[in-house]
């Protein structure tokens, strides 16, 4: 009896008008619900997109304006500037100087106003400012996008032994070891770096400032590790003391050529080939007096 009252029922058209309005309110809401999920996946990736766009071009204003002193991965360059990419710099910089906001809000200032101060003797110069409106060459979005990109290395910070941190407030200038005076031969060496323009391709501390070519502030321990390197090895290099290689250097400098400068791979055939024509024997040898110098472990 149910059953035939089931088969036989004939709603009456009120009724047919409602559940057609339900179900079509339903397959409207059902349409929403996949449109909203479809627009709001549409709208992520896009943002996605458009985020990495932005870092992008802040790594491209970075390698122009801040490589010569942070490095190009960004390592920090030992006198010139510290590490913007090491774990200490994400983790603890904000402590350490006392910055009350956020690392981004203190890149920016940075970056924006610059430091006019020297904040330590191991830096050569002061961070100058960069937004326009200071006289600089960058305008507010392009530093935004530079913050940007920095904090993209949060991801995969770097924590290495060759990387150049900045001193703790406190220790900025505490007292330096007292440098070993250059003989007088040592002396006449650095002039003749400065004389035959070394200074405009490499930086030594207190003496030049070139970001073309590999810092020397640290030579003597650099050629130690560069000639027990299987890159060396493998490369026209025949030195096997570092005044050998500071000497091959100069007078070959394609046999072997560091990977890495201030702003990039090291570019080959720069550095000019006829030294061992144009300087004298006995100035070549106070100029490798001098430079062996660089970072040579105290006795």
């Amino acid at each position: 009896m149910i059953i035939k009252k089931i088969v036989t029922y004939r709603p009456s058209f009120t009724v047919r008008i409602l559940a057609g309005l339900i179900s079509f309110m339903v397959i409207i809401a059902a349409c929403m619900v996949t449109g909203v999920a479809d627009l709001t996946q549409a709208l992520t990736t896009r943002d996605t997109a458009y985020r990495s766009r932005l870092i992008e071009e802040g790594a491209r204003v970075y390698m122009d304006q801040c490589a010569r002193c942070h490095g190009v991965e960004g390592k920090g360059i030992e006198g010139q500037g510290p590490s913007l990419s090491s774990s200490n710099f994400f983790n603890n910089r904000v402590k350490e100087v006392g910055w009350n906001s956020t690392l981004e809000t203190y890149i920016a200032a940075v970056t924006k106003s610059g430091i006019p101060l020297k904040s330590s003797p191991m830096w050569e110069v002061t961070h100058p400012p960069f937004l326009d409106r200071f006289g600089g060459p960058l305008r507010e979005d392009q530093i935004d996008n530079v913050v940007r990109f920095i904090m993209n290395w949060r991801q995969a910070p770097i924590d290495t032994a060759d990387v150049v941190e900045a001193p703790k407030p406190g220790e900025a200038f505490a007292p330096m070891p007292t440098p070993v005076p250059l003989t007088a031969a040592q002396e006449e060496g650095k002039n003749l770096f400065l004389s035959n323009g070394c200074n405009a391709c490499h930086a030594i501390r207190g003496v030049a400032n070139g970001a073309i070519g590999p810092s020397l502030n640290k030579l003597y321990e650099d050629a130690l590790k560069w000639i027990s390197s299987e890159e060396y090895k493998a490369s026209q290099g025949k030195a096997t003391t570092p005044e050998e290689y500071i000497r091959e250097s100069i007078v070959n400098p394609q046999a072997f050529i560091v990977p890495e400068c201030p702003q990039g791979a090291c570019p080959a055939g720069v550095m000019p080939a006829n030294y061992a024509d144009t300087i004298p024997a006995a100035d070549l040898d106070k100029l490798i007096d001098y430079l062996s110098t660089l970072g040579r472990p105290t006795q």
